[in-house]
């Protein structure tokens, strides 16, 4: 094996285990604020005002891989599409009286 090969196989093997020890983390710090036997399996929630519920799915051993990939697949967690501006009555062009 050359030499440099050798090398970088070895700098991704640290990297690789560096995010394991991160996203582990991040797992512990969030068991650690929310109880995962609050979880009720059936309903899972969606929205905004769920956030301390899809912590404790996220912490559940259970199902914690299901909803990560749930909350990166839902449509619903992308930025909505933008409104077409609405102009100002005064900045329209003026309309003829009816006769």
């Amino acid at each position: 094996m050359y030499f440099a090969k050798k090398h970088n196989k070895k700098g991704f093997k640290k990297m690789q285990a560096n995010s394991a020890k991160a996203m582990s983390a991040c797992a512990e710090a969030i068991r650690a604020l929310v109880k995962p036997k609050e979880v009720k399996p059936k309903v899972i929630p969606k929205g905004v005002d769920h956030k301390i519920t899809r912590l404790a799915y996220i912490a559940h051993p259970k199902f914690g891989k299901r909803i990560c990939a749930r909350i990166a697949k839902d449509p619903k967690a992308k930025t909505p599409a933008s409104a077409p501006a609405q102009v100002p009555k005064a900045a329209q062009a003026p309309m003829k009286a009816p006769q």
